[in-house]
């Protein structure tokens, strides 16, 4: 039997978004970071390219994400402009190192989320 994964439009670069952040959630791991990390960065791009971004609204939506201090580090992360280490505190809490910055790993999801999740309420 036959499967098809689909990734033909920033809905569903999105929706893998959401996977990553929820198997971030129940297993923190450098893996998982990344995955997280690396969709978030991408997925401006894939909004970029999509057809609805030329309103006014798309645009500022978009301006929010990409100055997003949490975005500019996935990026950076994404390039290899900056590296990170995670202290994992408990089953369900860790804090994220980037450089010499320390970020609690729920907050750097969820700010993460909020920012894509207004695009999607909106389109």
């Amino acid at each position: 039997m036959s499967q098809l994964h689909d990734f033909s439009s920033p809905r569903n670069l999105y929706e893998k978004l959401l996977r990553d952040a929820q198997r971030l959630s129940s297993d923190i791991t450098g893996d998982n970071i990344f995955n997280f990390v690396s969709t978030a960065f991408h997925l401006q791009h894939w909004i970029k390219n999509s057809p609805l971004v030329g309103s006014e609204v798309m645009k500022r939506i978009l301006r929010r994400i990409s100055s997003s201090e949490y975005i500019k580090h996935c990026q950076n992360i994404a390039r290899a402009k900056e590296h990170f280490k995670i202290q994992i505190k408990s089953d369900v809490t860790a804090d994220l190192i980037i450089g010499d910055e320390k970020v609690d790993l729920h907050h750097f999801k969820e700010e993460i989320l909020e920012l894509y999740s207004n695009y999607f309420k909106v389109k």
